[in-house]
């Protein structure tokens, strides 16, 4: 009996060692290959350094010096305080953003959304990360995929927030330059009540009045949270319909009136059951079947997807791990697990053998 739970043992060692070592093989025959979607996720990260380029250029043509948090000088870091400055946001987050391979990251998000060319979808862009508002019109644009998109003038510390050159302003210089092929749907002051009530109301006037003179887009002030909603989502409506809302940023109309509790990313449809009064479109949009895009969490975001928080350098489009994926070989994998089988099978029926005599 001892005799045959040795043999027994040993088969479970071998069995072990067997699948450690095809494991161990199966690693390191491991290669490194472009995703399918490279050329996609590359034209969408050059598009967007080209606008983030441009912006530079506008500031710079406006009198407006590159902040001292702008360490990466991209040109899409704001200042800590300013008269239309909405609430506190993380320097760190900033800068993270601040990279043209955001857009990679949008087209890679989009397409695990479901989203495909020909699509058209609905967002909501704060002034708080104007380069993640650049990087869904960029992945847009590289997908083939309509934006439908609501711009906000009021950001948090560190975003769009210089009154002299707001993320409104951006869009709507890229576009009347030729360089953004579709203007906002619709644009608002942002901010408290979605009408900037903690801004200084003379920043907050003159800069409205020059985003109004572009002639892109109607400007919103609608304080009322509910009729607000309605406006929004009958623009999505007429201008669509929409398969997919993004929001960017802390718009109350985008997360709510209360303190948002979403996990930022890719939500699948109804993954949010029910709608309050004072629930956002990333709610209101999830219950009732649509994927969702919630980008905010900018840590948590780059964490998922392999990316650096705050990194000390920015590598070129097309080098990081968004545009590449390791395929590993079958047959390894598959030796282990029937070589470990057939050493458990034949030492067990070496069992039964020895058990009938």
């Amino acid at each position: 009996m001892k005799s045959l739970q040795k043999r027994r043992s040993t088969a479970l060692i071998l069995a072990v060692v067997w699948l450690a070592v095809c494991l161990v093989l199966t690693l390191a025959m491991g290669q490194t290959k472009a995703t399918e979607d490279y050329e996609i996720k590359l034209l969408a990260a050059q598009k967007l350094q080209g606008w983030m380029d441009d912006i530079r250029d506008y500031k710079l043509e406006a009198g407006l010096s590159l902040t001292p948090y702008d360490t990466h000088k991209t040109g899409m870091i704001g200042d800590e305080y300013t008269p239309i400055t909405t609430s506190l946001g993380s320097e760190e987050a900033k800068r993270t953003t601040a990279n043209p391979d955001m857009a990679a990251l949008l087209v890679q998000m989009l397409t695990e959304a479901g989203v495909k060319s020909g699509d058209t979808i609905g967002a909501g862009f704060s002034g708080s990360f104007p380069t993640l508002n650049l990087a869904v019109l960029a992945a847009g644009e590289a997908m083939n995929v309509k934006v439908i998109y609501i711009a906000s003038m009021g950001a948090s510390t560190f975003g769009a927030n210089q009154p002299q050159f707001t993320f409104p302003d951006m869009v709507c210089r890229l576009y009347l330059d030729g360089r953004l092929q579709t203007p906002p749907a619709l644009i608002t002051p942002g901010g408290d009540y979605d009408c900037g009530g903690e801004m200084f109301e003379e920043e907050k006037e003159a800069a409205l009045t020059r985003i109004a003179s572009y002639g892109v887009a109607d400007i919103m002030q609608e304080r009322d949270f509910a009729v607000n909603l309605k406006a929004r989502e009958d623009l999505y409506e007429t201008l669509g319909p929409i398969s997919c809302f993004v929001g960017v940023g802390g718009n109350i109309t985008t997360i709510g009136l209360e303190e948002d509790k979403m996990k930022a990313g890719v939500m699948v449809p109804y993954t949010v059951t029910s709608v309050r009064s004072d629930d956002g479109l990333l709610q209101y949009y999830n219950a009732h079947g649509l994927p969702v895009l919630h980008l905010l969490n900018i840590k948590q975001l780059a964490a998922q997807y392999g990316l650096p928080f705050d990194p000390e350098t920015i590598v070129l489009p097309g080098q990081s791990a968004l545009y590449y994926h390791t395929v590993y070989p079958h047959f390894p994998a598959l030796a282990g697990i029937l070589g470990a089988v057939c050493i458990l099978v034949f030492a067990f029926k070496r069992r039964s053998r020895s058990d009938d005599r």
